[in-house]
Parts: C-alpha cells; sequence; structure tokens
C-alpha cells in the first residue's frame, strides 16, 4: 500500500493517463505512403496503359475500306502503304473521319504448303514455295487471313498466285459476283491482271513497288448463303468496278 505521503497531494487529474501524441499531417502521408506505395504504383501503371491505348485509338484513323493482298513472297511495307495510299484517291470518305482510307493488309503464306509431299509430278514451284515460308510465317499468315476471311473483311483481293490461292480456299468470284462450282478451279473466275488495268497503271507508285505488284492478279471475293461484305458492301463494290474499268478479264 502506498504511503500516506506520497498520495496527500495527488489531485485527481494526476491520475489520467497522458494522451498519445496526434501526428502531424506529414507524418500522417509518410505512413499512408510507406503502406500503400504498391498499389498506387500499379494503378499508375494501369492508367498509363489506357491513357495509351485511348490515345492510340482515338488518334488512329480507320480505314473506309481493306483490301487483301495475298503472296508467298517477302511482304514489304512500303509496298501495302504506297498501294494503300495511291488507292485513297479512288475512295470516298465513308466513316465520315474526314478523309478517304484504303488500307491494304498483306499476308504471307505458301498456298502450297497443305498439298501431298512425295508426289512425283509436284511442280518444282510448289516444293520452292514450301521452303520460301517458314513454319512460325506460314502460321501467322493463315491465322490472320483466315480472321479476314470469317470477319467478312475485304471484297478485293490481289494475289500473284490465283491458282493455288483459289484451291486452298475457293473464295473468288465469277463475274456476276457468285462463287463458281467447288472444286472447279479458276474455271468462271472474273480475275485481272493488275497491269492491265487502266486506273491501276495509273496510280502513282514507285518502280520498286510496281515492279513488285505486276505479277499480281485482282479479283473480288463470293458470297454464299446470302452473305455479304460486313461494311460498305455497295461501295467497296464501286470500287472495284472502278479499278476494273476498261480492262479485260482473264
Amino acid at each position: 500500500m502506498a504511503s500516506a505521503r506520497y498520495t496527500l497531494n495527488i489531485k485527481p487529474e494526476d491520475l489520467k493517463p497522458d494522451e498519445p501524441r496526434q501526428p502531424t499531417r506529414k507524418e500522417k502521408a509518410a505512413n499512408w505512403w510507406y503502406y500503400h506505395r504498391l498499389h498506387v504504383g500499379i494503378a499508375a501503371a494501369v492508367l498509363a496503359v489506357v491513357v495509351w491505348l485511348a490515345a492510340d485509338f482515338f488518334g488512329r484513323t480507320l480505314p473506309d475500306y481493306q483490301i487483301t493482298l495475298v503472296t508467298e513472297q517477302y511482304i514489304p511495307d512500303t509496298v501495302l502503304t504506297e498501294l494503300g495510299d495511291a488507292l485513297s484517291a479512288y475512295g470516298l470518305d465513308l466513316n465520315g473521319d474526314g478523309s478517304a482510307v484504303v488500307q491494304v493488309n498483306g499476308y504471307q503464306l505458301s498456298m502450297g504448303a497443305g498439298e501431298e509431299e512425295g508426289s512425283s509430278g509436284a511442280s518444282s514451284s510448289s516444293a520452292s514455295s514450301a521452303a520460301a515460308v517458314d513454319v512460325y510465317t506460314q502460321m501467322a499468315g493463315l491465322t490472320t487471313l483466315s480472321g479476314d476471311i470469317n470477319a467478312r473483311t475485304s471484297l478485293i483481293f490481289l494475289t500473284d498466285d490465283p491458282e493455288s490461292f483459289q484451291a486452298s480456299f475457293e473464295l473468288l468470284a465469277a463475274a456476276d459476283g457468285s462463287l463458281p462450282e467447288e472444286g472447279s478451279g479458276l474455271e468462271g473466275v472474273e480475275l485481272f491482271a493488275f497491269s492491265d488495268c487502266p486506273a491501276l497503271d495509273a496510280l502513282d507508285l514507285s518502280e520498286e513497288t510496281r515492279a513488285y505488284l505486276e505479277r499480281f492478279h485482282l479479283s473480288r471475293r463470293g458470297f454464299a448463303e446470302g452473305k455479304t461484305l460486313a461494311e460498305y458492301p455497295d461501295e467497296n463494290q464501286a470500287l472495284y468496278e472502278l479499278l476494273t474499268a476498261g480492262a479485260c478479264a482473264r
């Protein structure tokens, strides 16, 4: 028991425990940052990605027309860019963004890669074709082209091997827009040589791009079961007719 001399002069307020010191605003901020800095960093990174994607999307000029180019050759970006820019002079601003844009999508793949091997009648071009495109390029080209076909993106097709392309995909249309009989190859397909089309011959292209395209043929896609192009079918048909005007189909 405490001695009376130690408790005699104690006041009630002396018995109250000391109140804890309240941290300053700066100390509170430092404490919060210590426990939440990782979350803030993650949130900032996510926000930066969202802003970048939004800027890329809203700053991008969307195409009014899309054209598909298929070949086993390496496809220089300059060919796709030059051809698209030149063809834009024949297009209309369909989506109302202030400019007419024709986008040429290039797919590199060997159409003969799926043929049976070991056949004595196989041509040397088929053998070199299979060797020209490595398996990764082949897979990428086939996947992206399949996406284009399934989404019904392109009406106009350019290829330097229309026979193999038609044998592989059976997409190219007859003069009336219908699909030829299955297994008939190029029989009945409306096909134009690039160099035979006055509108294409008049395009402002570099010598290198024109030399690259001189072996290509132009055709349009046919649709079965009442389907049509996903966007702007009439306008794409009008562009096809404009590009092939004055040329004789082969």
